[in-house]
This record gives structure tokens, sequence and C-alpha cells, in this order.
């Protein structure tokens, strides 16, 4: 960690000479405040609230609400603070801030559904919206361990979202004094907590300043020096906050994704020309793609001191790394191998879902089931390793039904060969199914060894142990059927992509479709549309592949008809 630390160092100071921020809001972005549970840079923070309002953390100039568009986030965040005069009459509370995309939800509590953006006095005063909190407080009363479905989790949201409103337009205090001890007191332009007189006169001068439109460094500089005379973090803290403005500004998975993106792309156009340089640029590309996700993880670790798998974000991504990881080994010893091709491909998929979370759910602080027990930690970690191993094999079968049912390539026969061989990529997926069916195996045994040490047993039949066990039968199922014979190359290729849902299903559905049973720290909301879709078109796939499959068969067999016998003349 200190390595990798000291490389980051380095890199942080080759940021601010790409900057394209004003001077004022480079300097504030590194203050500390205590928020969620953890401590962050004020950049963080300002993201977080943009988000949380407006839905993202940036809009351009010719889109989002008009108070935004085309801002930094630290400078919303500095007028609702410093300068309610900037929004409509009424303040913040009468401007048009917090977004509503679902249209669906917007029609059902009355809203207008083309309108995307809503004031605070517009959501709380909405009947609708009451009703569905309502209707969800009811349900908890009778069931303290409910959890929210869709529309409720949106209206929690929006209700979260003007309350944070009315924080500001009260004049709250923010919490940007480190004790050291790892409490933070609150300042404010009107007060604060004793002991913080020199960051209330310097929030003053700087909102003074502010609204009076005069030059900001020298006031920011005062502000940041001001907090840090009042008191500092830990050296844990501030290694963390540096590692979190370079990710911040780096944006790790945004380079992930391209690099994996064009590697696919290349190696796609190696089929068809330049076929050595381009396969090797797809690997350098891949390559960069792999330095990227594990950079991106190792500056989670450093930032959360945690395991990178305690939310649905962290083991999307760790699931792709570990399929990008047995894609590299495997295509070591196997060169002529798709391995690679399709650990790229689970990567990007893995990186491109994972930037559906909600920014909130990415950096969430670890609930306390989480923070110090060994099992657990090795239990997640290798369960989420055997989707990423899974996902490759369903890569594989998709690779295999494109070249083989779409395209109609076979493996022709060696001369005198009698018993068909296998498709090598048949070979290629059905490894990859065994290696993921033992780490799956694996992982849900360690899961009951975490239960019995946390709650007592060992198996309880819960939601989300059950989907684990269903799962490891469907692949049993599969590898039988392939050692004895019931399926073959196609049937194989067909049941790697079916039997993923089952995966997708245990990830995915327990947590945030059932949302219910004792995992309730891996649960959330949305993605449901993205996932249907996908479910959608694997079906359609697979039944296309199927069709297709019947029509090259009889063309095969029929052609097989005419060739001529072994020592006697063909016909023609």
């Amino acid at each position: 960690m200190k390595r990798l630390f000291a490389i980051v160092c380095v890199l942080l100071s080759v940021v601010p000479a790409f900057a394209k921020g004003e001077a004022w809001l480079d300097t504030l972005r590194a203050l500390p405040v205590q928020d969620g549970g953890r401590v962050m840079p004020l950049d963080t923070y300002a993201n977080r609230l943009a988000v949380q309002l407006t839905g993202r953390q940036h809009w351009s100039a010719s889109r989002g609400p008009a108070a935004f568009a085309g801002r930094d986030a630290i400078a919303l965040l500095a007028d609702l603070i410093f300068n309610p005069d900037r929004f409509a009459q009424g303040g913040a509370l009468d401007t048009p801030l917090i977004a509503i995309e679902k249209r669906p939800f917007k029609e059902r509590v009355g809203l207008d559904p083309k309108q995307q953006f809503f004031t605070a006095r517009e959501i709380a005063n909405c009947q609708g919206i009451r009703d569905v909190l309502d209707g969800f407080s009811d349900r908890r009363d009778a069931d303290p361990q409910v959890s929210p479905v869709a529309d409720e989790r949106v209206a929690l949201d929006l209700s979260a979202a003007v309350d944070r409103l009315n924080q500001f337009a009260m004049r709250s205090p923010l919490p940007i004094v480190p004790q050291g001890d790892g409490r933070f007191l609150t300042a404010s332009e009107s007060g604060g907590e004793p002991g913080t007189e020199a960051v209330q006169a310097a929030l003053r001068a700087f909102g003074q300043a502010y609204r009076a439109g005069q030059p900001l460094d020298g006031p920011a500089r005062a502000l940041v020096d001001a907090a840090h005379g009042a008191g500092q973090v830990t050296d844990k803290q501030s290694k963390a906050i540096g590692l979190e403005l370079f990710y911040n500004a780096h944006r790790p998975w945004r380079m992930t994704a391209y690099a994996y993106g064009l590697a696919i792309i290349v190696f796609g156009l190696s089929r068809l020309m330049f076929r050595k340089p381009l396969l090797i640029l797809a690997v350098l590309l891949g390559v960069w793609g792999v330095a990227e996700h594990a950079l991106g993880i190792s500056l989670r670790v450093g930032i959360l001191h945690r395991a990178p798998v305690s939310n649905t974000y962290e083991s999307l991504l760790w699931m792709g790394l570990i399929g990008i990881f047995l894609g590299l080994i495997a295509q070591i010893f196997n060169r002529k191998a798709y391995y690679l091709f399709a650990g790229v491909c689970a990567a990007l998929l893995s990186v491109l879902f994972a930037g559906m979370v909600p920014l909130e759910d990415q950096t969430n602080s670890l609930p306390a089931v989480l923070r110090s027990n060994y099992w657990l930690t090795v239990h997640v970690l290798t369960i989420v390793a055997s989707y990423g191993v899974l996902m490759v094999a369903s890569v594989l079968g998709h690779v295999y039904l494109v070249r083989t049912a779409i395209l109609g390539q076979r493996v022709e026969p060696e001369p005198g060969e009698v018993i068909p061989r296998s498709h090598p990529l048949t070979v290629q997926t059905y490894r990859c199914l065994q290696v993921g069916l033992f780490l799956l195996t694996a992982g849900t045994i360690l899961g009951g060894v975490w239960a019995a040490d946390s709650w007592g047993r060992f198996w309880g039949w819960d939601p989300k142990e059950t989907w684990a066990l269903i799962s490891i039968i469907v692949y049993f199922a599969v590898l039988h059927a392939r050692y004895v014979g019931w399926i073959r190359d196609f049937g194989l290729a067909a049941a790697a992509v079916f039997a993923f849902a089952a995966i997708v299903w245990t990830f995915y559905g327990v947590n945030y479709v059932m949302a219910t049973g004792l995992h309730s720290y891996g649960f959330g909301a949305g993605g449901e549309t993205w996932v249907g879709m996908w479910a959608i078109a694997e079906a359609i796939f697979l039944i296309v592949c199927k069709v297709r499959q019947r029509s090259l068969d009889k063309k095969y067999r029929a052609s097989e008809q005419h060739l001529p016998i072994a020592g006697k003349p063909s016909s023609a």
C-alpha cells in the first residue's frame, strides 16, 4: 500500500497542471468533510450532493437544472451555503433542482411526466409521494425487516433530497473541523461548536467575497488554513483523501471501459485484416485495461480501508477483474484459445453495469457485520470470484454459438477420424465451468462457516443461501450432462449461457427484486429494466441459435448423403 500511495502522490502532482477548474475550486476540493459515516474530500461530498439532487455529478451547459448546468459541483454547494439569492425567488426550496427520471413513477404520484426537475416544495406537497411513503411506513410497522420496493425507494430518495435542501435552507453547519480522534466539529457562517471560531470567521469572509463576486482564491486558501489550524486529520485519513482526489480526477473506470472496449473492437478487426499487428495492439489495450482495473480497485481499498466486495458496485468490479485475470492466465497456456477475449468482454460488462449503481451506494460506509469478519470477507471474495469465472464461461458459450450456429463454422474432422472431436471453444467453456463451480461451491461453504460464526447456524434456507444452492445444482447438472453425453457442444454452450441466469438472479434478483432475507446489507434498487432487457435478449439469442442450428444440421446431413463412398465412383 505504501508503494501504491507513493505512485499516486507522484500522479497527483501532475494533475493540477491539467486542471481546468478555477483555482479556488481546486483549493477547496481537498478540504476534509465527515459525511455518511466516513471522512471524504469536499470534492466527493459535493459530487454526492449533486447526484442526490440532480441525478448527475456534471451537466453540460445546455442540459441539467438551470442552477447547475455547466457548473462544478462545488459551485452548486457554495451557492447552497453562501448565496441562496442565486436561486429562484424563495430560495433553493423553490428552484427546480431535484431530478425524477422514472416516467411511470411521476404518472403514479400525479407529477408532470414530461418535467425532469422539480422543486423541493413541489415534492414535499405532492400527495402521491406522501401516499407512497405512508404505505411503506405501514408495511415497516407491520414488519421492521421489510425493504422498500422500487417506487418506495424512489420516494425515500426524494424525501432525503428534500431534507438535504431543508438543511441548507436552515443554514445547518458542516462537519469540517477534524479533531484527530475520528470526530469532526461543525461550523458555519452563523456559528458552530466551541473551538471552530477561526473557521467560522473564514467562512464569513469567503461568503462575503462569494456574494460580492470578488476573487475567491485568497478566501478559499484562508478557509483551508483555518480548518487545518483548528484540527488535523490522521495520517491514515490524509492518505485516503489524497487517493480519493486522484480517484475522482483520473476516473479509472472510464479509462477501463475505454481500454476494454477498444481491445474488443481491435480484436474484431484483426479477424478481417492485419491479423498479427492488430492482435498485438488488442493485447496491449487489454493489458492497459487490466492496469486501470487493478488501479481502480487498489485505490478503493486504500480509500475505504476494506475488502473490495462490500457492496454491489464493488462486487461487480471484483467479478470483472477475476474474469480478466482468468483470461490472461489461461491464454498464456493456450495461445489459440479465446480466454482473453472472453475475459475482456466479461470485465467490460462488469464495469458498465457497475456504472449504473447510484453514486451514494458506491462509497457508502461499511455495515457493522462486514467490518471485522474474516470468514465473511473470504466468503464474499471467493463466491464473487466464481461469478466472474462463470461469466467468462458464458461469454465463451456466446462465442461458440455465434461462430457455429450464426456463422455456420464447423470443426473439420481429421483424416480417418471416427468420433467427432469437441470444438476447442467447448473445451474452454467446460474448463471455465469446472473452475467456476469449484469456487461457487467453496464460497457457499465458506458462507455457511461465516453464518455459523455470526448467526449460530450453518444453514437456514435464507433466500440468498437457497439460490446459491440452486446455482450450484444447476451447474452440477450442466457438467454432469456433458460428462455422460446427454448434451454435446451446442448444448454445453447454450447451457453455459442459460445457467448464468441463475447467477444473475442469485447476485441481483435476491437483493434488488426479492429484497428479503438476512443479507439486508446487500439490498438495493434500480436496474430492473436493463436486467430484464438482458434476459429477453438472451432468450431470443438462444432461440435464434437453436433454429439456425437445426437448419444447418439438415443441410449438413443432406450434403453428407451426396458425398462419394470411398472406393466407388461418384454418381456425378
